[in-house]
């Protein structure tokens, strides 16, 4: 069911237009928008999932996007970066980066706008700075604002393609976020593995083996798929992630429009 826009929990009448930028604290967030910003993202893509500058991580998704930059307002050095794609109707949908690894039919047929977030990628010197993790918010809120997005949709992923090192995480998710049925994606690859059935012992210790970020998409209402997609490619175990507007609960919903305000 398409919503109406002006009651998407998400839509904000004074949202900045399309390019916009803010300060928070010492960091600067905003989009790319010059050749020079494209490729400090693809610097800082390659060295986090391929290994080495220069080894390319950009796909044909890359020109489809808005790119996520977080800098240092100081000198400007780039922190972090996301990839993010407002999809607008099912064609969108069944075309995007998380598409290749989830039949997303049920999705598209709810006629949802969607946000796509991909490609998180945080300098190794700050991958467990919080101020950093709540600049990233701040800059995925302020472009589902701006996008009207119903629901922000993509990949979860635990570092490591064997499932035995996140076994109690996933027992964890399996026991706690499994998604609606009516939205829940099917598999659209072979190498997949059912979520696990949840165990003794499943609640604290696997919620301390999920990765930060899922936990924050968690904490905000988020829910997963029942199955989780092996990729040897990058090295990574994912399970498709999503966070529906309309669940956030209210007080969290006004502190996150406040912090994409700047």
């Amino acid at each position: 069911m398409t919503g109406n826009r002006d009651c998407d929990p998400f839509r904000d009448p004074a949202a900045a237009p399309v390019q916009w930028g803010f300060a928070l604290g010492v960091l600067h967030v905003g989009l790319a928008s010059s050749t020079a910003d494209m490729a400090a993202v693809q610097r800082l893509r390659d060295t986090r999932f391929r290994g080495a500058p220069g080894v390319s991580d950009m796909d044909r998704f890359d020109p489809l996007c808005r790119h996520l930059l977080i800098r240092k307002a100081a000198d400007q050095e780039v922190l972090a970066a996301a990839r993010l794609r407002v999809l607008q109707d099912a064609s969108s949908i069944r075309d995007c980066y998380t598409a290749q690894f989830y039949d997303l039919g049920e999705l598209g047929d709810s006629r949802r706008r969607c946000l796509e977030i991909g490609r998180i990628c945080i300098d190794a010197a700050h991958v467990h700075d919080p101020d950093l993790l709540r600049a990233l918010l701040a800059g995925l809120t302020r472009m589902a604002l701006e996008s009207g997005s119903e629901l922000l949709i993509g990949c979860a992923s635990f570092r490591g393609a064997d499932p035995a090192r996140h076994a109690g995480a996933l027992r964890y998710l399996a026991a706690n976020h499994i998604g609606p049925v009516h939205l829940r994606p099917g598999r659209a690859v072979t190498h997949v593995l059912d979520l696990p059935t949840a165990g003794e012992g499943a609640e604290m210790t696997g919620l301390r083996q999920v990765p930060a970020l899922l936990r924050l998409y968690l904490g905000l209402g988020g829910w997963v798929s029942d199955h989780a997609v092996i990729d040897h490619e990058l090295d990574t175990l994912h399970v498709f992630t999503a966070v529906e507007a309309a669940a956030i609960p209210p007080a969290r919903l006004r502190a996150l429009q406040l912090l994409a305000r700047g």
